[in-house]
């Protein structure tokens, strides 16, 4: 764990690596923080969202996804993309483990999804 200041801009940075779910290292690096504690909270809950694994329910990933994405997305791209996972997605995955989801439950998804007039 690491968290640095910039004294020219009086903020905190948090940077650390992970491993990807391909096995790959990766580097994170989130600046902007007004304290250390802030910043070491932040990289402590990014490396739990990165543990994660492929049994956690889908509606529990989508709030991991959020909270990452929350720093690198405007607002309203956010809203947008929560109201449409939340309205088309949920409904039919969110109490379902992410490795239980199969090809064949993406396509009633996509049917049913079909036959209320979106394409």
């Amino acid at each position: 764990m690491s968290a640095s200041r910039d004294e020219k801009a009086g903020k905190w940075t948090a940077q650390c690596y992970y491993e990807n779910w391909k096995g790959e290292k990766k580097h994170k690096k989130k600046r902007g923080f007004a304290t250390k504690k802030e910043a070491l909270e932040w990289e402590r809950e990014f490396l739990k969202s990165t543990s994660a694994n492929m049994d956690m329910m889908l509606g529990t990933f989508v709030d991991v996804y959020f909270r990452d994405k929350a720093g690198e997305l405007k607002e309203r791209t956010i809203k947008n993309k929560r109201y449409m996972i939340e309205a088309h997605v949920l409904p039919y995955f969110e109490n379902k483990q992410m490795n239980e989801i199969s090809p064949s439950d993406i396509i009633q998804w996509q049917n049913a999804i079909r036959a209320k007039g979106y394409s």
